[in-house]
C-alpha cells in the first residue's frame, strides 16, 4: 500500500465510525516493572539491556540509546487493541510488546522503546479475524502499518482542514511516526518544501536527506523548534516527547497543526482555533483512553497513565471527531477562511484502523501471491470458550 491508500483506508474508517458503524475497545496495558521482584530476571533484562548496541534502532540516534541505557528503570509494557467493522468484514487485535524506559534528554522527559528480542528487534503484530466465520484471516508484523494508519489520519486531518493551496510544512521530530506523517500529508497536500526539528542534528539531518528522496520535495533542517513554523501552513508533530512541542505565540494565521499525542499538545492553545477536531474521544463514561495494569508499587507513572492524565485536562464535550466532519454532522466547524487557525489531535489509537488497512493489505497479498500460507486448522478447536 502506498500512503495515499493508507489516508484513503482511514477515511473509510473513520466514516464508518462516525456513523456508528465500527467498534473499538480501550487500549490495554500490562505493565511489569522489572525492578527488585525477580532478581535473576532483572538481572537477565538488564544483562541484554547492557549489550544492546548505541546503533541497535535505526531511529534512535546513539545519545538517545546511551541515555536509556543509563535510565535504570525498565517496564515491561504488553499493549493490546481491538476493533472493526462490517465493511472491511473483519475484526483486528493488535499485539505489542515494549521494555520502556523513562529519561531526560535536552531537558525534556522522554520515553525510550529498547529493542531486545533476538537481533535487537521488536515484537509487534496484527491478527486479523473474520466477520463472517470468526477464523484467522491474517497475521501482520505492524511496525510498517502502525506508523502508516497514524501517518494516514494525520493527513486525512490536513485534507480534510488544512488550507487546499499550501506548499510548506514544518515537522516537529524525526522518528518512524514522522516519516509517516510527512509521507501521507504529501499524498493529500501539494508540498513544494518542509521543514525539520529534532533536537539531535544527526537525527534531524538524516530525516532531510531520507524524505527529500523518499516523497520528491525539499525537506531541510533547522536548529530551532520555532523555525519549524515560519512560513509553514501546515505544522505536524510526531515525538517521542511527553511535555508540550510548541508554544501558542508560534501560530500564524492559516495555519494547520497536527498533533501526534495528548502529551505534545498544550490545552491553553486551543484557543487560537474556533473548533479542535479530535480522532476519537473518549468512550466508556471517563476520560480514560487506556487501561492499565501495573504491577507492584512504581515511582513513575506509565505512559498509559500519563495519557489518561493528560486527557482529564482537556474539554472533551467542545471538541469534534473525525467522523462527525466526514458524516456531515459538524457544519461549519471545519475550516471557514483561509486566515483560520485549525487544530487536529490524531489522539488515540484504534483498533478498527487495524482491520481497515490490514483488510486492504490482505487483499493486496492475496491479489499478488505474497505471504505465506498457514492451515486454518493451527487456530481453530472443536470446544466453545
Amino acid at each position: 500500500m502506498n500512503a495515499g491508500e493508507y489516508v484513503e483506508t482511514m477515511e473509510e474508517a473513520f466514516r464508518e465510525l462516525g456513523a456508528g458503524r465500527a467498534v473499538n475497545s480501550l487500549r490495554v496495558d500490562t505493565c511489569l516493572p522489572l525492578d527488585g521482584y525477580t532478581p535473576a530476571l532483572k538481572q537477565s533484562t538488564q544483562a541484554h539491556i547492557d549489550a544492546l548496541p548505541l546503533d541497535a534502532d535505526p531511529v534512535y540516534a546513539p545519545a538517545t540509546m546511551a541515555a536509556a541505557k543509563q535510565a535504570g528503570d525498565t517496564t515491561y509494557r504488553l499493549k493490546t487493541i481491538t476493533g472493526g467493522y462490517p465493511a472491511c468484514g473483519m475484526v483486528a487485535v493488535r499485539i505489542s510488546t515494549h521494555f520502556d524506559t523513562q529519561t531526560e534528554l535536552d531537558g525534556m522527559l522522554r520515553r525510550v522503546k529498547l529493542p531486545l528480542a533476538p537481533g535487537w528487534q521488536f515484537m509487534s503484530m496484527v491478527v486479523l479475524l473474520s466477520l463472517e466465520t470468526g477464523e484467522v484471516l491474517g497475521m501482520l508484523p505492524d511496525s510498517h502499518i502502525q506508523k502508516m494508519r497514524v501517518g494516514g489520519t494525520t493527513a486525512l486531518g490536513v485534507k480534510l482542514l488544512a488550507r487546499p493551496d499550501v506548499e510548506c510544512a514544518g515537522v516537529l521530530g524525526s522518528g518512524a511516526q514522522a516519516e509517516a506523517a510527512l509521507e501521507c500529508t504529501a499524498a493529500v497536500a501539494p508540498l513544494k518544501r518542509v521543514k525539520i526539528y529534532s533536537p539531535t542534528r544527526d537525527n534531524r539531518e538524516r530525516f532531510a536527506r531520507m524524505m527529500t528522496e523518499r516523497i520528491g520535495i525539499d525537506v531541510v533542517p533547522v536548529d530551532t523548534p520555532q523555525k519549524v513554523f515560519d512560513d509553514a501552513g501546515i505544522v505536524l508533530a510526531a515525538t517521542s516527547s511527553y511535555e508540550p512541542v510548541y508554544q501558542r505565540e508560534w501560530l500564524r494565521p492559516g495555519m494547520h497543526l497536527g498533533i501526534g499525542t495528548l502529551l505534545e499538545d498544550d490545552a491553553a492553545t486551543f484557543s487560537a482555533s474556533r473548533s479542535v477536531v479530535v480522532s476519537i474521544k473518549p468512550f466508556g463514561g471517563s476520560s480514560d483512553f487506556v487501561q492499565n495494569y501495573v504491577a507492584g508499587d512504581k515511582r513513575g507513572p506509565t505512559f498509559g497513565q500519563l495519557i489518561n492524565r493528560k486527557a482529564k485536562e482537556f474539554d472533551w464535550d467542545s471538541m469534534i471527531e473525525l467522523g462527525d466532519l466526514l458524516n456531515g454532522r459538524a457544519t461549519g466547524l471545519g475550516r471557514e477562511s483561509p486566515e483560520e487557525i485549525t487544530h487536529h489531535i490524531n489522539n488515540n489509537g484504534c483498533g478498527m484502523q487495524f482491520a481497515a488497512a490490514g483488510a486492504r493489505i490482505l487483499a493486496n497479498a492475496r491479489r499478488m501471491g505474497l505471504g505465506v500460507e498457514l492451515s486454518g486448522d493451527y487456530f481453530l478447536q472443536k470446544e466453545h470458550t
